[in-house]
């Protein structure tokens, strides 16, 4: 597996220097095409030419940068639309970071004139960590204020705890990984710390193609280096791709230059996903790709993560520790039918690098993976999303209403479960008609407000599906599908899965939706894949 490693970091779609060159000519055509209009364009590219190469390096990766730019360019291509910097502040960044290259600065523009950075690892090629509570002047200031605009809410004060873990998970992708963990980390610029409350809450960790250049972590969840070092890499890789998309032609659409054209369509469902009420787990081509473009190079990590697990167990610690890594065979199985949707659902929708990227890392895939899933299978994915929602009812608030969700869906998901059996010719391992008891009341010996029967009636449910979900995956010959062991013409047993899967996520996310105090309401950036 470890030769992999350096497959991953190949040109042209892995080598990290030639997706930064390429970047770096596509911004300061950019900066050309603005002179005119923005005098400020024409300062910095004048600037930029007696840079050192480490600080163009930094100034072209720049977040606040590469934002300003875009939306300086956006109503020369698309026409005028709503923006959180005015162009006024943004052709004032440009000046700003103009003086910055001319003084001769050591780092990026964010950092200022501050000496006090605090790096995740070699200052040359990974990123640092933002500190609210550092003063960078004016391009700090407007940072922060588009931070608190886009999201709603401002980054987290990093403790010495946070630093301590953050360090260990890069440590550890460098004993693992280390071309390609390090190749994906030196195209991230900045990592931020989210309080993980208020418009952070639920997410883990996110990036998004229209703030490029920095990566976003819940510290909430710094806890266990293995899970640091897969979601260092996981959002690492997306602001790598993000650069090659910024150059290329991944996308059809991006032949306008455009990083949010209208008129995209979400066509794939991530099936291992939870949709919740505004169906967020149907993603458009471009997550998809960058899903894929994760998956590939997960399935690796987790691979050698497992492989190594007991030699790295006393420096990191447990690889089953609380929040541990993804499965190696949930990334292969992810990245597999990400790599079908993609041709089957987006292909037309690929320009000619996107593409190439997708057959190259197919063929990676496929020489990583001796025993794929079979082609079209989706059984897996789905109950894999089934016993997610139950474990997200172990954190749902203990209301009258969801007892009474969960009541009718143990029923109904009973009933399908037997009719399941029956379609494959077996007989049920399971009292699965205890299901479909009702809550039972509260007693006088219990808590007056029945939330103690209502807890009980989370677990039991959690139980079911537990149980449902070990007995299927047992029963499927190869773990991946049911179907071989129906009848020529009788009902598709996975489809049968699926129809009832999708039943019960729309009752729950409608029953969680309608619950005051449920904290998925609370407004949520999209999550990244």
């Amino acid at each position: 597996m470890t030769t992999f490693d350096a497959v991953l970091s190949r040109k042209p779609f892995g080598d990290s220097g030639y997706v930064r060159e390429q970047m770096h000519r596509a911004f300061k055509r950019r900066l050309e095409s603005l002179c005119v209009s923005v005098p400020a364009a024409r300062h910095l590219l004048t600037a930029l030419q007696h840079a050192t190469p480490h600080l163009e390096y930094r100034t072209l990766g720049d977040p606040l940068l590469r934002r300003a730019v875009q939306q300086l360019l956006t109503p020369e291509v698309v026409g005028p639309r709503r923006k959180s910097l005015s162009p006024q502040s943004a052709a004032h960044v440009l000046e700003t970071i103009a003086q910055h290259v001319e003084a001769g600065a050591a780092n990026g523009p964010l950092q200022g004139e501050s000496a006090g950075a605090r790096w995740l690892g070699d200052p040359s090629r990974t990123p640092w960590i933002w500190s609210p509570d550092q003063d960078r002047g004016f391009a700090g200031h407007t940072f922060t204020r588009f931070i608190e605009q886009q999201f709603g809410a401002e980054l987290a004060q990093p403790s010495e705890s946070d630093l301590a873990v953050l360090r260990q998970g890069c440590r550890l992708l460098d004993e693992l990984l280390p071309l390609t963990s390090r190749g994906a980390l030196s195209h991230t610029h900045l990592i931020g710390l989210t309080p993980g409350t208020d418009a952070w809450a639920g997410k883990s960790s996110s990036s998004q193609f229209t703030v490029v250049g920095i990566i976003f972590l819940n510290r909430k969840l710094l806890q266990n280096p293995w899970w640091v070092a897969e979601h260092l890499l996981h959002e690492a890789l997306h602001q790598k791709l993000y650069d090659f998309r910024h150059a290329h032609s991944m996308l059809t659409r991006d032949l306008d230059d455009s990083p949010n054209a209208p008129g995209d369509v979400s066509r794939v469902v991530s099936l291992w996903n939870v949709p919740g009420v505004d169906g967020n787990n149907r993603w458009d081509v471009h997550r998809v790709m960058a899903a894929f473009h994760v998956y590939v190079h997960l399935a690796l990590l987790c691979s050698l993560a497992e492989q190594h697990a007991s030699r790295l167990r006393d420096t990191y610690g447990p690889l089953d520790a609380p929040r541990p890594m993804t499965a190696s065979r949930k990334a292969f199985a992810r990245a597999h039918y990400l790599a079908e949707s993609l041709r089957a659902e987006c292909w037309d929708e690929l320009g000619l690098a996107g593409r190439r990227m997708v057959d190259w890392l197919n063929a990676v895939l496929d020489a990583m993976d001796q025993t794929p899933p079979p082609a079209g299978s989706f059984l897996h994915l789905l109950l894999d999303r089934y016993l997610k929602e139950a474990r997200r009812l172990r954190e749902a608030p203990v209301t009258d209403d969801l007892a009474t969700t969960l009541a009718a869906l143990g029923r109904s998901e009973a009933e399908t479960f037997r009719e399941v059996l029956s379609a494959v010719g077996a007989k049920d391992p399971l009292d699965t008609r205890t299901a479909e008891q009702a809550p039972r009341p509260a007693r006088d010996d219990r808590a007056t407000d029945g939330t103690a029967d209502r807890a009980e009636h989370h677990a039991t449910f959690a139980q079911q599906r537990q149980r449902i979900a070990d007995t299927l995956l047992r029963l499927a010959p190869n773990g991946y599908s049911l179907d071989s062991l129906c009848r020529p013409a009788g009902r598709s047993a996975d489809e049968m899965v699926r129809a009832m899967v999708e039943t019960s996520s729309r009752e729950l996310a409608a029953t969680s939706a309608a619950t005051p105090a449920n904290p998925d309401r609370r407004p949520r950036h999209r999550p990244s894949s």
